[in-house]
């Protein structure tokens, strides 16, 4: 996201492409999609934004889901 705005659109559309790969047990890639996605959240659209805490939820879910996939695997 470089010199481009981060619409509510793109931020839908990222938010898919995670919850996706978690749904998927890509449980890393959906981490670092959330990850990605909050940061870039919070530089376009301040700290606090409720969608970039969302995000971040996403990272810490798709990482006790991966940790919960390894111990049963």
């Amino acid at each position: 996201m470089s010199d481009q705005n981060l619409t509510d659109a793109e931020v839908k559309r990222r938010m898919t492409n995670a919850a996706q790969a978690e749904e998927q047990g890509r449980f890393r890639e959906a981490a670092r999609l959330y990850d990605q996605l909050g940061k870039d959240i919070q530089t376009y659209h301040g700290r606090f934004d409720a969608r970039a805490l969302d995000a971040f939820e996403g990272v810490a879910r798709a990482i006790r889901k991966g940790a919960e996939d390894q111990a049963t695997g």
